[in-house]
């Protein structure tokens, strides 16, 4: 039967004439990876970009150690600094250990362009006190994709000849 995996899968859905994928950006965060703000927040631009031609579709987290050194905390997933578009318009508690996630505030929302992913973490009070803590968590933004580029890298293309 072949070799199956979730990345055979997905490579032959963006090289069948769908031309679509899911993705996902991801990345491991520790509460001393977010800049200080100097207030309640701190703030962290992932690593990778949501690539050009994607549709989102959510935002999971995996809170590994809870953010409570201080009495709360808040995280907003967006597409701009400060903002929350990718959990629904609102903030996801990672104050305790657990999962949590949320769609995006416009469903499927079509991204022309490559799209970096911004992350602000507030407390109640002095965000120092949650920079200085254990806090760490993993943030995934999932999206449908049909830039196909990097799933098929070095593989050949069914539907093209030659």
């Amino acid at each position: 039967m072949g070799n199956v995996s979730a990345y055979n899968i997905n490579a032959a859905l963006a090289r069948s004439p769908e031309g679509i994928a899911f993705g996902k950006v991801a990345q491991r965060v520790k509460a001393a990876d977010f800049t200080d703000g100097g207030g309640t927040s701190g703030t962290l631009t992932m690593n990778q970009q949501i690539p050009a031609k994607s549709f989102v579709l959510g935002t999971f987290v995996n809170v590994i150690e809870a953010f409570d050194d201080d009495t709360s905390a808040a995280l907003k997933v967006g597409k701009t600094s400060g903002e929350d578009e990718f959990s629904d318009g609102t903030s996801i508690d990672v104050s305790s250990a657990g999962v949590a996630g949320d769609s995006p505030e416009d469903p499927l929302e079509f991204l022309a362009s490559a799209q970096s992913v911004y992350l602000q973490l507030t407390s109640d009070s002095d965000f120092t006190d949650v920079a200085a803590g254990d806090g760490e968590m993993i943030v995934e933004v999932w999206y449908l994709t049909a830039d196909r580029s990097d799933l098929t890298r070095g593989y050949p293309d069914r539907n093209r000849k030659g």
